[in-house]
Formats: C-alpha cells, structure tokens, sequence
C-alpha cells in the first residue's frame, strides 16, 4: 500500500509541475494586464495632480544643468534653484503677459480689417470677377424695378381710403414708455466670462508645478536614493544606468528642440517682418512655443500669421509669400538642422511618437500632447533595461527588431522575394558578400532547414527559399550584384590547390558549398562545388578532380551524422586528403563536435566561411614552407597571429 501512495505522490507531483507553470504564465499575463488598466486610470482620474508632477519632473530635467552649473560657483543649492527657478518663470510671464497684450490688440483690430475680408470672400466665391458680379445684380435689380410697376394698386380712390385709416391709426396709438437697462459693474473674472476658468485651471496647474519643481530641484539626490532604496536592492547597477540614460536622453531632448524650436521663430519672426506682417515679433514667438506640440502646433504656427496677412493685405502677395516663408522655414529646419542637431537620437521611431500623441491626448488633453514625446522616451529607456518592460523598448524603438536575415527568411516565407532581395542589397551597402553570407544567407538557410525537418515549411516556399537563394549566389558571381570593397586576400600559391566542397545531406548544404567556392575562387584556389547526389556519385567526382582539400559543408543540427558518414567513407578512399567539416553557424566547441564525430575523420572544424578561407591559407602557407603537416599549436594565422575558431584532430 505504501508502495501505491508514494506511486500516486509521485504521479500527482509530476501532474502539478507541468501544469503549474501553464497557470503561472496565465496569472503572470493576467496580472500585468490588471496592473497596465490600473495604472492608465490612475493617470486618467488622477490628472490634476499628476500632471503638474509630470511637468515637473520634466522641467526638474532640462533646468538640472543650469543649477548644477551655478553651484559649481559657490552659489548653494537653495540660491541655486531660486535663481534658476525665477529667471525660468519670469520669463514664461512674461511672453505669457506680453502674448495676450499682443491677441487683445489683434482682436481689437479685426473688425477694421473686416472689409478686406468680405472681398477676398467674394473673390474666392465668385472667381469670375467682379465685372460678372455687378452685371448679375444690375439684371436683379431690373428685375426687382418691373415686378414693383406690375404690383402697384391701380384705383387711386381705394389708395386714398387706406392712407387717411392709417392716418387715424396713427394717432390713435400711444406713443412707448422708454425702458433703460443698468448693468452691473462686472468683476475681473466675470469680464473674462467663460475663459475664466480656463485661467483659474492654468494659473493653479502653474503654480503646482513651480512648487513641485522646486522642491525636486531642492531634493533631487533625497530623491535619487529613495528610488535606490525602493527599486535597485541588488540592481545598483542597471538602475544607474536606466537613471543616467533617462537623464540624459530627456535633457539633451528638452534642450535640443528648444534650440531648434528658438531657431525656428527667430527665423520665422524675421521673414514675417521684412514681408511687413503685423506683430512678426509675437508670432515668431508663438511659432517657437507651438513647435513643441507635435504635429499640430507646428501647422498652427504656420497658419495664424497666413491667415492674417489675408485679412490685412488687400492683394494675395504676401499672404504666398507668408507661406511660402513658413514651408521653406520648416522644410530646413525638418530636413537639414533637426538631422544635425539630433546626432543623437532620442532612438524613438516616428510612428511610436504619433500613437502616443494621440494616447497621451485622450489622457490628458492638449497638455497631454505636449509632454507625450518627453513620456515616450522615458519609457523606451525603461524598456530598454529593465527585462519585464522589454516590450516597450520594442513597440517604441526605432531600432530594426528582426536581424537581416530574419527578415530575409521572413519575406521569402510571405512569398515576397523582391523585399528579400532588398535585404540583401541594403546589407551589401555596407558590407562584403562574405559578410553578407556568413550573417544573412547561411542563418536563414539554416531556419529554413529547421522548420523543414519540424514539417512547418511547404514545398512551395522551400523551393522558393532555395531557388532565390541560388540566384543571388550567381548575382554576385557574375558581378551583378556588388557589395562594400574587402581587402584583397590573395594567398600565393593558392592555383596549386583544388578544393572540393561536397554536401553533406541537402540543397541548403550545396548552396553554402557554392558560397565557399565562390568566396575561395576570388583568393586565387581552384574551388568546385559537387551538386548533391549519391555518395559514389560524389566521391566519383572527387576522384575525377584530384582535391587536395576537401570540405564537407553541413548545415547543424541535422546534417552532422550524414557529414560524419561522408568524412569516413572519403577517408577510406583517399587516406591522405585533407579534409575540414563546415559546421555553418555552430556555436558549439570544436573540441565537443571532434569527439562526436569521432577520431581520425576530419582534420578541422570551421564555423564560418571566413574561419574555412583562413585554414586554407594556413594550410597553403605550410605546403610552401615544405611542412604540410598542421599540428594543434599551428592553429592561427601567421601573418596576423589571430587564433583560429577550429579545432585540429
């Protein structure tokens, strides 16, 4: 019985330790889906206190330099920020103050620029011309004149009876009582009417933000080890470096655009001017101030001046001329000073600070707007060192998140072959097709080749796989395709020798062994790649092209048994062939792949296309220096003196 229970323990404890990690996944996920609507509808119904912190916050970073910049001077941390703090908000009441003056002017003035306005109206609705215009009211008003002549009584008796009633009428009526309305003397709220509490709301997030910033920049390294104490127990080291990356990335941001952004209305304020539009000054400042809201405060810093000039211009010159001045403005500082400016990225993709314009607008408003690019790179910088917030680092980067040939085996699998073959080519911009090989081609064949043997790849596709494959090998052969300049690598003496490359089990292992013989055939050896075929057929041909060398290329993990097959019978027919299995893309040690494929079958084992060129000079080198022979101490290369990835038997 006690043999039975400890049976049925045993069974019910292998039951619950596969299915436990199931529910811990399952939790896991359904936990952190609970935990993202927290924190969302904390920050949607919590806002009028967490906005001002973000702000902040995000003050707290771009003035962090100038304070710490004034105490190297001896000044102290507390005159330090009240310093800081001062100049920064005097100055924003003031544009603040002087951009309202600058409005109610503008307002004032509107009416006068009325006229103006109906006639560029009347233009834009009749563009046939004013002449058409005044002909087609002559015409009404003829009209108007001969429908009065046939409407106007005919019995001059009845016209005098009605005139002498509404006589009498007349008289008869009493005349009104004047009625005067008194207003109140409004107050200064009630004369701003509903903007008031559009003010209030400013003026109070204004002010929790001045405090709040304050205290920041008074507390900040309080602050930093607070954050130790919570979040880095035994992460000393990654949340240094999230802090100073966030920091860093945040300030140089904020100061940046506020360049760029300075460069803008200046530039913009100055063309205004000379085209004569009023208040040039205030909308370049406007333009300087709008340009940090995404997307639509750059539009709104080009149109309001646009739309003045219309109003108080008569002509359509310089309302051309202010927007052709705001599209070239914004073209250069877009196309050319924001590239240069930005010479580090902030590594945001463009289409991740869209989506969080619009979140961080339905969270938060227009203020929302404002500060979402600021948020989104706090938020990359998180996902980029902190592994469960690795996802944000993916969905906001602008980092490629699949290597090349990922997504060169990607697009063949969706049967796409021209975008996989502008992989290839834009690798091949900067990097030699041995490169090109060893990093793109040999690793997606080698994907290809798994999910082939776990039945997930068709015919189809695999076909495609291989046949595109082909065709780029023979491209580059040909020189239609040409990728970065190598360093020549001619070995002297390299024509003596013929190289055979035989695969070890299917097409993808021919296809890396034409790549070999290509890559050896511009070193100056004599390289020929057997097709796949039975094994008699091969070494027939072996035979047939009397190799000095023989290489068994083998696509791991399958194809190791088959070349370890090969190796042996090729030993057995030509006991003094030299011969190296290509392991392509191995990460094993050669030491483990010599004992599994057992003693005395291959003289070295190479990992790559560059490792297999190197043994073949080095094994040149020997032949000239009259001792063929390679023992495990001769395994680098002389002329470098760099160790090389194989392993002699």
């Amino acid at each position: 019985m006690a043999t039975i229970s400890n049976v049925k323990g045993s069974i019910i404890q292998e039951a619950s330790t596969t299915i436990n990690p199931r529910r811990r996944s399952d939790s896991s996920l359904l936990l952190r889906v609970i935990t993202a609507v927290a924190v969302i509808a904390g920050l949607r119904f919590g806002k009028e206190v967490v906005i001002p912190l973000t702000l902040a916050v995000l003050l707290s970073f771009l003035l962090a330099h100038p304070v710490s910049w004034l105490e190297r001077l001896k000044l102290g941390r507390v005159l330090s920020v009240a310093v800081v703090l001062l100049l920064t908000f005097a100055g924003a009441g003031a544009m603040i103050w002087i951009g309202a003056q600058q409005l109610a002017d503008i307002a004032i003035r509107l009416p006068s620029y009325q006229q103006n306005i109906e006639a560029k109206l009347q233009k834009v609705r009749n563009p046939a011309g004013s002449g058409l215009a005044r002909a087609l009211a002559s015409l009404q008003q003829i009209q108007t004149e001969f429908s009065k002549e046939h409407t106007a009584p005919n019995n001059p008796q009845n016209a005098e009876t009605s005139n002498k009633a509404a006589v009498r009428n007349q008289a008869v009526a009493p005349s009104p009582v004047p009625v005067q309305v008194v207003k109140q003397q409004p107050g200064v709220f009630d004369s701003l009417g509903p903007i008031s509490i559009s003010v209030a709301s400013f003026l109070a997030t204004a002010a929790a933000v001045a405090i709040f910033t304050l205290f920041i920049l008074l507390r900040r390294s309080d602050l930093r080890n607070r954050m130790f104490r919570l979040f880095g127990q035994g992460r000393i080291n990654v949340m240094t470096t999230t802090l100073d990356d966030a920091a860093t990335r945040v300030s140089r941001y904020l100061l940046t655009q506020s360049l760029v952004n300075g460069a803008f209305g200046l530039l913009l304020g100055v063309g205004l001017f000379l085209i004569g539009v009023p208040y040039a000054a205030f909308w370049g400042v406007i333009g300087a101030a709008l340009r940090f809201i995404p997307y639509v405060g750059t539009l709104t810093a080009g149109l309001c001046p646009v739309l003045l000039s219309l109003a108080v211009f008569d002509g359509w010159k310089q309302p051309l001329l202010s927007l052709g001045l705001f599209v070239a403005v914004e073209l250069v500082m877009s196309g050319v000073v924001e590239p240069l400016m930005y010479a580090t990225r902030t590594g945001i993709s463009s289409l991740a600070i869209l989506i969080s314009a619009a979140f961080w607008t339905i969270l938060w408003g227009p203020i929302g707007l404002v500060v979402s690019t600021p948020l989104t790179v706090l938020l990359f910088v998180l996902g980029r060192h902190v592994p469960q917030l690795e996802f944000l680092s993916i969905l906001l980067g602008d980092e490629p998140v699949l290597p090349p040939h990922a997504r060169y085996y990607q697009r063949l699998l969706a049967m796409d072959e021209d975008e996989a073959r502008e992989v290839v080519e834009d690798y091949l911009k900067e990097k030699t097709s041995l490169d090109m090989y060893d990093s793109v081609l040999i690793p997606a064949l080698s994907l290809a080749e798994h999910d082939r043997h776990d039945n997930q790849l068709d015919d189809e596709r695999q076909k495609l796989i291989y046949d595109t494959t082909r065709e780029l090998i023979e491209e580059i052969a040909d020189g239609m395709i040409s990728g970065a300049e190598e360093e020549k690598f001619v070995v002297p003496g390299a024509e003596q020798i013929s190289i055979s490359c035989v695969p070890a089990r299917d097409e993808a292992d021919e296809l890396v062994g034409s790549m070999l013989c290509q890559i050896l055939g511009q070193a100056g050896f004599r390289a020929e790649a057997i097709k796949i075929g039975f094994v008699e057929d091969m070494v027939a041909k072996m035979t047939q092209s009397q190799s000095s060398v023989l290489f068994i290329s083998a696509l791991p993990p399958f194809a190791i048994n088959h070349a370890r097959s090969l190796c042996r019978r090729a030993r057995q027919r030509f006991p003094g062939l030299k011969v190296v299995i290509g392991l392509w893309g191995s990460t094993a040690d050669p030491k483990t792949v010599q004992q599994r494929l057992g003693s005395g079958c291959s003289d070295y084992v190479v990992h790559s296309l560059q490792d297999a060129r190197l043994q073949v000079r080095l094994f040149v080198e020997k032949i000239e220096s009259g001792n063929p022979e390679t023992s495990p101490d001769d395994s680098h290369d002389v002329e470098t003196g760099e160790s090389l990835p194989m392993q002699p038997a």
